[in-house]
């Protein structure tokens, strides 16, 4: 970081560069109020569009680990701009599809823009604050990035009974036109970036590779951001809204605004489990009290019964409170690395997020759904008994569990970069 640069600059370029996650987040998320429209109107069953949303992680796998080899060599904001464009002419696709292949094709080109989602606001950050402030400040990525969740919930269920499923998603690009001017104008890097680009430019890139593959800790905290990151993978991508509908007979509109208190959850855990983990000094202990809590959170979501409209949005909003401890694995990455291939280290866990959680999770919770349909069709749509879905989301507390695991095998770093110097 360029210690001669006023902590206000750099604090004001890092919260507006979290625009870029939060645009990323309503791609990630919009196909829950989608779902339904999207069955009625192609005819297809939930595997069908567990697959179709499938397509925006795969190009995420694909191009994940060339993001994070490409963003430790080249400007941050040129990225941005150019990956929000694809974003723009993915969703533009999709908006105008006539086909589940045309629309695949959309979310595959939305994509590769999340690739470099998260990882590039993090590395942002990472150049204009010093160490001791990414806890806090991927906290507040995170946090600023979750307003793209909620948009992605209710407003945009309100925008598609409005304006139809195109409409919404069209209204979707716009708002991406509208972020990718401002980031352009905002945007700056320090001039020690320049030296850092040159250092991760020296690298080879199979030495990044091999540097960041190598290193243990990047492979458990990825696994561990994965695994309790499920409840948004599984629910608020895709599966929470429909389920909930059918389960407590609520409209499209209300599911949403459930789905939406895990983002809201998220909005304040996030910079509570960051402050936390500062204040005590350490990552693992508030890693095992948000998972252990979540782990519960979550048997009572789906073993529970009879809930209020009210009472889900209590314990929704718990679940992403309690879920947001996952963010803590970041600033472990960032500790455990050099600043040369942080980027290639963080786009590791991203690969582990995206490809598992989503990329497999999604057409796999999908695919459990559609070996327990008992042939029932509402209003065009699927039907599945409660039953059906609390087996298929049975993967949600398994994969909490695992991630507790993980936190055992965790180095701790104590809030300080734990790289040897030569």
């Amino acid at each position: 970081m360029d210690v001669s640069v006023s902590s206000k600059k750099a604090w004001t370029i890092t919260l507006v560069g979290a625009l870029f996650f939060f645009y990323s987040f309503i791609q990630v998320n919009m196909m829950a109020p989608l779902h339904g429209p999207l069955m009625k109107f192609f005819g297809a069953s939930p595997k069908d569009i567990g697959m179709l949303s499938a397509w925006f992680f795969w190009a995420n796998i694909i191009f994940i680990f060339p993001a994070g080899l490409i963003l430790d060599r080249f400007p941050i904001r040129f990225l941005m701009i150019i990956n929000m464009l694809l974003a723009v002419l993915g969703t533009t696709v999709f908006a105008f599809a006539d086909t589940l292949a045309q629309a695949a094709v959309g979310r595959f080109l939305s994509g590769i823009m999340m690739s470099f989602g998260l990882i590039i606001c993090l590395k942002l950050a990472s150049i204009w604050l010093p160490p001791q402030r990414m806890a806090l400040a991927s906290s507040l990525i995170i946090a600023i990035g979750t307003f793209g969740g909620i948009a992605s919930q209710a407003p945009l269920a309100f925008s598609i009974e409005a304006f139809g499923w195109r409409g919404a998603l069209s209204i979707v690009a716009l708002l991406g036109i509208a972020i990718g001017a401002i980031l352009w104008f905002v945007i700056k890097e320090p001039t020690l970036r320049e030296k850092e680009m040159v250092q991760g430019q020296k690298i080879n890139i199979f030495k990044s590779l091999w540097l960041v593959f190598k290193q243990k800790q990047n492979w458990i905290c990825g696994f561990f951001i994965a695994l309790l990151n499920l409840p948004f993978a599984i629910l608020a991508a895709l599966f929470g809204a429909t389920y909930l509908m059918q389960a407590y007979q609520i409209s499209l509109v209300e599911a949403s605004s459930t789905i939406s208190m895990l983002f809201f959850g998220m909005l304040f855990g996030s910079p509570f489990w960051g402050w936390l983990s500062d204040f005590l000094k350490q990552r693992k202990k508030p890693m095992y009290i948000g998972g252990i809590l979540c782990l519960i959170l979550m048997l009572i979501v789906l073993y529970g019964s009879d809930f209020s409209l009210l009472m889900l949005h209590g314990l929704f909003f718990a679940v992403g409170f309690t879920s947001s401890s996952q963010v803590l694995g970041y600033p472990v990455i960032t500790e455990s690395n050099p600043s040369a291939v942080s980027g290639t280290a963080l786009s590791l866990a991203a690969f582990l997020i995206m490809g598992g959680g989503y990329g497999l999770g999604l057409p796999f919770v999908g695919e459990l759904l559609n070996q327990k349909w008992e042939g029932k069709i509402i209003d065009g749509i699927q039907n599945y008994s409660i039953e059906a879905y609390r087996s298929a989301f049975l993967v949600i507390p398994i994969g909490i569990i695992l991630s507790i695991i993980f936190v055992y095998f965790m180095k701790e770093t104590k809030c300080q970069s734990i790289v040897k110097k030569d």
